[in-house]
């Protein structure tokens, strides 16, 4: 349940990371150019690493969810 919940929240953080990319991308001229390092930047690392830091957190914080195995 807890890398269930890792795993939505994760994938969820996408969307709002997506559009702070966008406005990023917006605020440093729009460059067409797939290979410019601020399309790079914004449209790809922040998303992705939304994406992860969101996973993280929600595995920190999700220890309520977690299984303890007692032999």
């Amino acid at each position: 349940m807890r890398f269930l919940r890792a795993l939505i929240i994760g994938t969820l953080c996408f969307f709002p990371t997506t559009i702070i990319g966008y406005l990023g991308w917006l605020a440093t001229g729009s460059n067409p150019d797939n290979y410019s390092v601020s399309v790079i930047f914004f449209c790809n690392i922040i998303p992705l690493g939304g994406m992860i830091f969101g996973g993280l957190w929600a595995w920190r914080t999700g220890e309520e969810y977690s299984v303890e195995m007692v032999v």
